[in-house]
């Protein structure tokens, strides 16, 4: 009776972390059509619907003044802001159906999606950063033969000019080993920002103990040197001020978004397998885990995967707004819009490919 009773209690939190990591998922959409929303309102085109989610509508409310329609639906995968005509196969004549208004307030709307996406996710790390601090490198131990003025306990914060971003933790390194045989670094030491030129330099290697005490390494009874800037890093989180935090936010989401190009490199030069990505089913076991792990974690995947979420939407894919927005530079340049029956065709090929590649690599992560 004690394990059944235990068993639906796991049942019960395990549903509830599933549920809050949907409701993250689509609050992140959301604010993506919220985008569209405020900037189509903004530019006086016509919209007909926002919705929550999907499957049929569980509320609707219909504004009195405008007539637009607010629905909520069942299904937490999402929502939608439906302009006047945007869909429909026959072409309008009303001014503020989405198809009339200039390709330029159209590339506006369209790319506002991913803007507000942006901007959340910017917000997000901020509070994070903070609240709970960043993931950064800090001088671990300083080899005792260093000639630099580098210490223990250092937080690099720039090598050579660029914030230095973890995101992976090879991240933290890259910076370092790319640099010649000098680096001009920022390091946060008792809280202020100190700016140092470090060497590279034949150095002894070895271990440190648990007190910090060094033994060289020794091959034949002759220490063994390593060449380079002399002290050994480790990832950690570290609290930094708001001011800060607010800085380097802003530097860690364009660095979120240069990741997600990084990763698109290493897939078309077979350098990573496609089963390293993750399509809808992996995203919200991503979201379930990070919310088992608590706000903290929450906070981190969702501003990572809205960073995420506006970078694909601009690729120009068909049935994303990337593709749409082509269609428009197209128009601008030809001074002639593709017919609505053309786009409809490539777009619902585009969407029928982005659901089969989706489950597919689904089914590769799990099989």
């Amino acid at each position: 009776m004690v394990f059944l009773l235990s068993n639906f209690i796991d049942v019960l939190q395990t549903t509830g972390y599933i549920i809050l990591g949907l409701l993250a998922l689509t609050s992140m959409i959301i604010i993506h059509e919220l985008g569209h929303y405020v900037a189509g309102k903004a530019l006086g085109f016509k919209i007909i619907e926002f919705g929550v989610g999907f499957g049929p509508p569980v509320y609707k409310h219909i504004n009195k003044r405008n007539g637009e329609i607010f629905s909520i639906r069942p299904i937490p995968l999402g929502g939608f802001c439906r302009f006047e005509s945007e869909d429909d196969e026959y072409e309008s004549n009303s001014p503020t159906a989405f198809d009339n208004k200039p390709a330029w307030k159209r590339i506006i709307v369209l790319a506002s999606g991913a803007l507000f996406n942006l901007i959340s996710a910017l917000i997000i790390i901020s509070i994070f950063f903070s609240v709970f601090g960043q993931v950064m490198l800090k001088v671990e131990h300083v080899y005792p033969d260093s000639e630099n003025h580098i210490m223990k306990g250092d937080i690099v914060l720039k090598v050579n000019g660029h914030n230095l971003n973890v995101l992976e933790t090879n991240d933290a390194f890259v910076l370092l080993k790319s640099s010649q045989d000098t680096a001009d670094i920022v390091v946060l030491r008792n809280g202020k920002q100190e700016n140092i030129t470090i060497n590279k330099y034949n150095y002894i290697v070895g271990e440190f103990d648990e007190n910090g005490n060094f033994t060289p390494t020794l091959v034949d009874e002759k220490e063994q040197t390593n060449y380079g800037f002399g002290f050994v890093g480790t990832i950690s989180v570290q609290k930094i001020s708001f001011g800060l935090s607010l800085e380097r936010a802003f530097s860690f989401t364009f660095f979120v978004v240069y990741k997600v190009f990084e990763i698109f490199g290493r897939l078309l030069t077979g350098k990573l397998g496609i089963d390293a990505l993750g399509g809808p089913v992996s995203t919200i076991q991503v979201m379930t885990n990070a919310s088992r792990s608590g706000i903290a974690t929450l906070l981190y995947a969702i501003s990572i995967i809205s960073a995420n979420i506006a970078v694909m939407n601009l690729l120009p894919i068909p049935a994303l707004d990337g593709a749409r927005i082509v269609f428009c530079i197209v128009e601008i340049i030809t001074k002639k819009p593709i017919s609505k029956k053309v786009q409809g065709i490539i777009h619902t090929i585009g969407f029928l490919a982005i659901i089969l590649f989706a489950i597919l690599i689904d089914v590769l992560k799990f099989i």
